[in-house]
């Protein structure tokens, strides 16, 4: 499971569906989770988007109108779903045929794994279904891979905004850049230096274990938002403000889940780090949400930077 919820949506009037699309995303994104509908207005554009390896791989939805035009219906796209994608659940909708119609057209084609619904009941169709899929992943420790790969993701995001703003830098800047770079390592060489004569002196396995690499993720957080506080980069000054939001807001919940082992009795409701801070459930669905946000923000930020 990801932050992104990707849909396949299949609807021959896609504008007849923008209020559904705004109040699905909305919902979602207060559980933490952005909605990523795609949507197909032909069965020969469904077929051509199910084809795509990655996407069908990826696809946590699928939405189906009944009438889709030129004599074509739901009934018929989801059968030919169902060749290549089995196991997925699909949303079979109208706003002409009542709901027991659908189901009927569904038991004649029979087709599993359909929930029906009328187009006035969609989003609580969609959400119920949607609830019931990430209820299955929130737990504590999927919450946890949820959270480290969409910060994977901002770590590279990072990586890339600081080789842009290396190369718009003169030979000047570029120069003034690594010797940065290098007066951090060469800090960091110094620390991991201390860190083992401290260890030589007092000499345990949790020491060991408390030592850190060479510059750190957290070394570029800081590096990028002191590059874009600089004059040249005048125009990407706001990024200061995402970098520091996500250095103070999910930097250190990253590091206590990354590091946090679970007690595999139960079903746990929190995890607690070294130095004792707690994590729950519900603070989880709050860092989830900022890191969408935050997410969305260093996107930006590097467009801008890309153009």
């Amino acid at each position: 499971m990801r932050l992104d919820f990707n849909v396949l949506w299949v609807d021959d009037q896609p504008d007849s569906v923008t209020h559904q699309i705004k109040s699905i995303t909305l919902k979602m994104a207060n559980e933490g989770f952005e909605f990523n509908p795609r949507l197909c207005t032909t069965i020969a554009q469904m077929e051509e988007a199910i084809s795509d390896d990655v996407f069908t791989d990826e696809v946590d939805l699928i939405l189906v109108d009944w009438d889709l035009g030129n004599n074509e219906h739901g009934e018929d796209a989801i059968e030919r779903i169902r060749h290549i994608v089995q196991y997925k659940d699909v949303v079979f909708y109208s706003g002409q045929a009542a709901v027991v119609e659908l189901r009927e057209k569904a038991y004649e084609k029979q087709l599993e794994g359909v929930y029906c619904a009328g187009r006035a009941d969609l989003i609580d169709e969609v959400i119920g279904v949607f609830e019931s899929l990430i209820k299955k992943v929130l737990d504590l420790d999927h919450t946890r891979g949820i959270v480290m790969g969409a910060t994977s993701d901002i770590d590279h995001m990072v990586n890339t905004c600081l080789t842009l703003a290396h190369d718009k830098l003169d030979d000047a800047g570029r120069e003034q850049f690594i010797r940065d770079a290098m007066r951090r390592v060469d800090a960091q060489v110094g620390n991991i230096v201390k860190q083992g004569e401290k260890i030589k002196a007092a000499p345990s396995v949790e020491a060991l274990f408390r030592a850190h690499m060479l510059f750190t993720s957290d070394h570029r957080l800081r590096m990028l938002a002191k590059i874009l506080g600089m004059d040249e980069f005048t125009a990407y000054a706001t990024g200061v403000a995402t970098v520091t939001s996500y250095r103070d807001g999910v930097v250190g919940e990253r590091n206590i889940l990354g590091h946090a082992i679970l007690v595999p009795q139960g079903k746990p409701s929190m995890v607690t780090g070294n130095a004792g801070k707690v994590i729950d459930i519900e603070q989880m669905r709050e860092l989830r949400k900022l890191i969408l946000k935050l997410r969305a923000d260093f996107r930006t930020l590097l467009d801008a930077m890309q153009t």
